[in-house]
């Protein structure tokens, strides 16, 4: 078991025990729960035989195990009819062409109390980095509109913005940015590990993952969130449970956007909830310029007692010597030929 597959486990059994029924989806080679310890079943696109024969690493040696489920399409439910006590989705979100409608059909899927488990990318770890942030209004709009394909705006988003040096490969924007190109792979069939969407750790909490609960699209209430790091695969971890949402989401939070360390203040119509911003955002600049402050007195002391200093008065002639230099090097400098 590998660093990332640990670290899932351990994310997960602090909201499950594992003494219910399971289910885990796209498992692959790495599931993070094993049939010999609980009772999980396994999903996927394709059967465990198909998977193995069409393996990219046919060098590498992959223990694949038996897929429960092969389904055809992103309606899970058309081909389930079980009840799960968990649900574990690793890097399976983001390629779900319609976000919302792939939450709420799984939240059916569960029984009331279950855990939805997943794990997705950061893009500032992988080949999206270029990417802007997949907003809110377009998860509802794909919602509304029933999408169920990848929509073609995602595909040349991913042409114009893949990140080459994922594959070793240098960037050009002329041929990023050739349409002759862009028209020929919209031709072919979008790539199987296409992102729909990218999300960051900083945002997605108050920018996606609340504002659709707090909307009333699904029956979940967002339980843990661990933001993702480079030495944990460059993944984030959302937890989420199935009972009746009480979300907390101030204006600020949603509509704020973050200036370096600075609090962004909203644009709230109550006069006393921006007092109360104005407020706060004034305490964290004067802690700032306190810091600043003690900074400033403490390099001042240290030059104070630098100039008191024995070596600096023994210096003090040589000092003089090269500041006089310095001044007639800048005359002659000035001198028209």
């Amino acid at each position: 078991m590998n660093l990332v597959t640990t670290l899932r486990r351990g994310h997960l059994l602090k909201h499950a025990n594992l003494s219910g029924v399971g289910l885990e989806i796209g498992p692959y080679d790495q599931p993070t729960v094993f049939k010999s310890e609980a009772d999980v079943r396994y999903l996927d696109w394709k059967d465990k035989e198909q998977l193995v024969r069409e393996c990219t690493h046919p060098d590498m040696i992959v223990d694949i195990p038996e897929i429960d489920y092969v389904v055809h399409s992103n309606r899970y439910g058309d081909y389930i009819s079980d009840k799960f006590d968990y649900i574990i989705a690793n890097h399976v979100m983001e390629h779900a062409p319609n976000m919302i409608q792939w939450l709420s059909d799984l939240c059916d899927m569960m029984q009331p109390g279950g855990i939805l488990f997943l794990a997705l990318p950061d893009k500032k770890f992988s080949f999206d980095k270029y990417r802007q942030d997949t907003a809110l209004s377009h998860f509802v709009a794909e919602y509304l509109a029933g999408v169920e394909e990848i929509p073609r705006e995602h595909q040349i988003e991913c042409e114009i913005y893949y990140d080459e040096a994922f594959v070793n490969k240098p960037m050009h924007v002329a041929d990023k940015l050739d349409m002759n190109r862009i028209r020929q792979k919209l031709q072919a069939p979008p790539h199987v590990g296409i992102h729909s969407h990218v999300f960051e750790s900083g945002t997605i909490v108050s920018k996606v993952l609340k504002p659709i609960l707090k909307m009333g699209f699904v029956e979940f209430n967002l339980v843990d969130f661990v933001p993702a790091r480079g030495e944990t695969g460059g993944e984030m971890i959302i937890v989420f449970r199935k009972e009746p949402p009480r979300v907390e989401l101030t204006t600020e939070e949603f509509y704020g956007t973050p200036v370096g360390t600075e609090r962004a203040v909203s644009m709230s119509a109550d006069p006393a909830e921006r007092l109360a911003e104005a407020e706060q955002a004034l305490a964290e600049m004067r802690a700032k310029v306190a810091v600043m402050q003690e900074e400033i007195a403490s390099r001042t002391s240290t030059i104070r007692e630098l100039e008191s200093s024995t070596s600096w008065r023994i210096t003090a002639p040589l000092r003089a010597a090269v500041t006089k230099l310095r001044g007639l090097g800048a005359r002659g400098r000035n001198v028209s030929y």
